[in-house]
């Protein structure tokens, strides 16, 4: 018996789970005879797999003993390794990144600045403009976003990388420090459709709301011709969650349907 056991990012913006997909059943006399040929073969370690094993979201394959001893990229969700990934780091607060998605990271105030340019200019080409002059947009370290949602956000304190509230007469958005571009643009976008709704006075209910906000997200995915963008987009089409995942189902449904003019319209005037 040979059990494959998938690794994919399938929650919003979260950290790494393991989703139990198949079991395969082969005889012995079968699989041996026909290991070689079949070529599954262990992508880290390059030798031959005879039992259980694991395979990420990019079709990587791997013992379970490097799942068990491995680290997994938070953006990607490969497993860190030489050969796959050039290698990889753990930040202080514990999250890990492969050296492919820390090529692209926003680390300081101009990549910040010069993605949120690009998440606005994509946003209004679906006719969402966002007066910048309400907006507070910050990096901020884990614990801080941590500290600052525990209380009011029903989100995961070690799995999220985004929130949004209004003080002072604006709305501050803080974003994880040290994310890829790419998912920092989907995060951020997600984020700037929930100050939208807020500022319009527009009524969803949680479900449809998150779901809203995952379309700004996947705006961004479809911008970019890169497999990780396909990749993290699947995570959101993927996911099973009651709010964000079955939320998003709903409101694709509907922008499938009527289109962005006609979607926003509708939310205007509720």
């Amino acid at each position: 018996m040979i059990i494959c056991l998938v690794i994919y990012n399938i929650s919003n913006y979260e950290n790494i789970k393991i989703m139990k997909i198949g079991t395969f059943l082969i005889s012995a006399t079968l699989f041996f005879s026909n290991l070689y040929s079949l070529g599954t073969y262990c992508d880290i370690c390059n030798e031959v797999i005879v039992s259980e094993y694991y395979m990420d979201a990019w079709g990587n394959k791997f013992h379970s003993a490097h799942k068990e001893k491995g680290s997994f990229c938070n953006t990607c969700s490969r497993i860190i390794s030489k050969g796959l990934t050039g290698g990889g780091f753990e930040f202080n607060d514990g999250r890990h990144m492969c050296k492919l998605c820390s090529a692209s990271m926003i680390n300081s105030d101009y990549l910040k600045i010069e993605s949120i340019n690009n998440v606005m200019d994509i946003l209004k080409e679906i006719d969402i403009s966002i007066n910048d002059q309400f907006l507070s947009i910050n990096l901020v370290d884990r614990e801080s976003l941590q500290s600052a949602t525990f209380s009011i956000s029903s989100h995961s304190k070690k799995t999220i990388k985004g929130y949004t509230y209004y003080n002072n007469h604006k709305y501050v958005i803080n974003i994880l420090w040290g994310l890829n571009r790419l998912e920092f643009e989907a995060i951020l976008a997600h984020e700037l459709l929930h100050v939208w709704v807020d500022y319009n006075n527009i009524k969803l209910n949680k479900s449809k709301l998150e779901g809203f906000c995952n379309l700004g997200s996947t705006l961004v995915y479809d911008s970019y011709d890169l497999e990780l963008s396909r990749v993290l987009k699947k995570s959101i089409e993927d996911n099973p969650d009651p709010v964000y995942g079955k939320g998003y189902k709903y409101m694709n449904s509907l922008l499938e349907i009527y289109g962005w003019d006609k979607l926003i319209s509708m939310l205007l005037n509720n």
